[in-house]
């Protein structure tokens, strides 16, 4: 793995050090983190972001004219970012900005590498969460029933028998081919459970099976018989679906 990493502080010795640690870092085998730059005001790192491809910053609190938080609130989707800071009084605001770790200074190598630790950590952690979401829209695309619980029983139900389900309070109406079930899971169950390449939300209230629409008009789809209202935020998802 490599780490492309940006410096931001207004003392050169600052940058000298996290780059010395950063090069005793770099293991062949884990991970290698690799200077892309360095800029001594917080002024001049949005346009550095903007033109360079950052994993991680080292940022510096107190600098001139921007502070590091005040840099930190203007960014939309920050990289990685692990404080360095001689003032301890900060550590506990900083971590309203979602930062991996604050290195107090003076900090030694030891102390660097932990917190680097923490950012391959939650790297680990988030591309197996992402894995994790794969496998299941995987499986749901893959599946050809569903279990649907009412109140004593657990229903096994053919997805291509599905038509439509509807919200009904804390419960939802479930309408199949042979029928309908009430059933004690909640429409947001639902939206998670049924794959989405086969059924769409189209209304807060209503999930419909893609297979049965047989007519799409602007505020409504029409399943056979049966009319189910679009909803305005839902039209856009809609029109995907049918290619309009």
């Amino acid at each position: 793995m490599r780490l492309r990493y940006l410096i931001i502080d207004d003392e050169p010795i600052a940058h000298t050090l996290i780059r010395q640690f950063a090069d005793d870092f770099g293991a062949p085998d884990s991970c290698e983190l690799d200077f892309v730059g360095s800029v001594f005001r917080a002024s001049d790192a949005a346009d550095f972001l903007e033109k360079n491809q950052v994993d991680l910053v080292f940022l510096d609190i107190q600098m001139p004219g921007l502070t590091g938080f005040e840099f930190l609130r203007t960014l939309d989707k920050p990289p990685y970012v692990i404080i360095i800071s001689a003032h301890k009084e900060y550590a506990l605001e900083s971590y309203e900005y979602a930062i991996i770790d604050y290195l107090l200074k003076p900090f030694n190598f030891s102390r660097f590498a932990i917190a680097v630790e923490k950012v391959l950590q939650d790297i680990t952690r988030v591309k197996a969460m992402a894995m994790q979401a794969r496998l299941k829209e995987r499986h749901q695309a893959d599946a050809k029933t569903i279990f649907i619980k009412d109140d004593k029983k657990q229903h096994q139900l053919a997805l291509d028998k599905l038509i439509y389900i509807k919200a009904n309070g804390n419960f939802s109406s479930v309408y199949h081919a042979g029928g309908h079930i009430l059933s004690q899971m909640k429409i947001s169950d639902f939206e998670k459970l049924l794959p989405k390449d086969k059924f769409s939300r189209v209304h807060r209230s209503y999930i419909v099976a893609h297979h049965e629409i047989t007519l799409v008009k602007a505020n409504e789809v029409v399943l056979g018989g049966t009319v189910i209202p679009v909803g305005r935020v839902y039209k856009d998802h809609l029109a995907k679906i049918v290619g309009a």
